[in-house]
């Protein structure tokens, strides 16, 4: 039986609907009555007067309870509920969602995924409950989050289009510039339902997706220290140079250097910089925790150049595996191999912690070099931040660190 009970025929009805339609396929769904609930006996005999009614139409089966000479009604079941929706006036909630998006699903522009999850949702509201973040009734909400993940896969598959911060994107996309930060985590899971799963992207964070597709919350500079010019200008001596995305192209080496770093967090950029690289011959990039579009390019490009030993340095969690990952099969197009720097499996044993909470899983990476890390990670359960270890440099053709 229900937990609650009812002293009231219309809420009594609409708590075995709500139910029904939470749970189609349930059956002998029961709503129990508050003995205790009642006034007075006059209004006891009219709640029992309409509930009989109901049975009489075959909306519901009364259940009774006590000796045969004092026989009591102690519930209702639902019989039928078609009947109940005609006493309370209101039709199913399934009906109602599909009335509510049926302009929406019948645009003609829909890729037949966008199509599946426009009635995946409606059915999940005729259950009362979400779907990919969006609560039920939220139609334009719906409609804001098919238009961006359309938009999204436009990047994604289409020809190269220039990086665009989020409001930009936002705006240009649905004409709302604040749609896209409001509902991230369910413009990534529309472009997951409505395209399939892209191997780029499993296991990757929505920013993560989004960056790939250039697209980022603003454009940050390319960070880089190392003998480099800009169209042929040198910069004078500093730790760290940055460049702005649009013009960044035109950055080269002057010189090869005896080492490529990409770092992922900037803390640790700032240090290794200071600390390490102003002794070195090296080229270091800040990678902007999971690179854009511009810094990937960058970082291949330079590294394509250098022609000399190409290392990552980054959390030794889920997401620095990913962001790993994801330099490593950039850099491979091009004949890089990237080896992680201070990212194995005995030095998470050595200092790492269990995590605080639930990780994502890093993707594949099968045949990659981060592979033993990732496996550590799943089987100690450990993480650790870069920013919590001193930098050191990498070993070079066997230099002592």
């Amino acid at each position: 039986m229900s937990r609650r009970g009812f002293s009231s025929i219309a809420t009594l009805v609409e708590d075995l609907l709500a139910r029904h339609e939470r749970s189609p396929e349930a059956r002998g769904l029961i709503a129990a009555i508050d003995d205790d609930g009642f006034a007075n006996m006059d209004l006891r005999d009219a709640f029992d007067e309409a509930l009989s009614d109901l049975e009489r139409d075959g909306g519901v089966e009364l259940i009774r309870k006590g000796p045969k000479t004092d026989r009591r009604v102690t519930g209702a079941r639902l019989k039928s509920s078609e009947v109940l929706y005609g006493f309370v006036g209101r039709r199913p909630a399934v009906h109602v969602a599909l009335q509510s998006v049926a302009s929406l699903r019948s645009r003609p522009d829909l890729p037949h995924g966008a199509v599946d999850l426009i009635d995946a949702v409606a059915a999940a509201w005729g259950r009362g409950v979400s779907h990919i973040g969006v609560r039920p009734g939220e139609v334009s909400t719906l409609s804001d989050v098919i238009g961006l993940a359309i938009a999204v896969q436009s990047r994604l598959s289409g020809e190269f289009q220039a990086d665009q911060d989020f409001r930009t994107f936002s705006r240009l996309s649905v004409a709302d510039s604040k749609a896209l930060e409001r509902n991230l985590r369910s413009v990534a899971a529309a472009l997951q339902r409505i395209y399939g799963a892209d191997d780029r992207l499993i296991g990757m964070e929505p920013d993560e997706i989004l960056a790939t597709a250039g697209i980022t919350r603003l454009p940050q500079p390319i960070l880089v220290h190392g003998d480099v010019d800009l169209h042929g200008a040198p910069f004078p001596s500093m730790p760290y140079v940055g460049i702005p995305a649009d013009i960044v192209g035109g950055l080269r080496l002057r010189s090869g250097p005896d080492y490529v770093l990409t770092i992922e967090n900037f803390t640790s950029f700032v240090r290794y910089a200071r600390e390490i690289a102003r002794l070195d011959n090296a080229l270091i990039i800040y990678a902007g925790g999971f690179p854009s579009r511009p810094a990937l390019a960058t970082i291949r490009r330079l590294a394509e150049q250098a022609l000399a030993p190409t290392y990552h340095w980054g959390d030794m969690d889920s997401g620095g595996v990913r962001i790993f990952r994801h330099i490593e099969r950039e850099l491979a197009k091009g004949g890089v191999r990237l080896q992680p720097h201070m990212m194995d499996a005995q030095l998470l044993a050595a200092v790492g912690r269990p995590s605080d909470g639930a990780t994502s899983a890093p993707g594949d990476v099968t045949g990659s070099a981060i592979a033993a890390l990732a496996e550590a990670l799943r089987t100690t359960g450990f993480v650790h931040e870069q920013e919590e270890l001193d930098p050191r440099r990498p070993v070079v053709g066997g230099a002592a660190e």
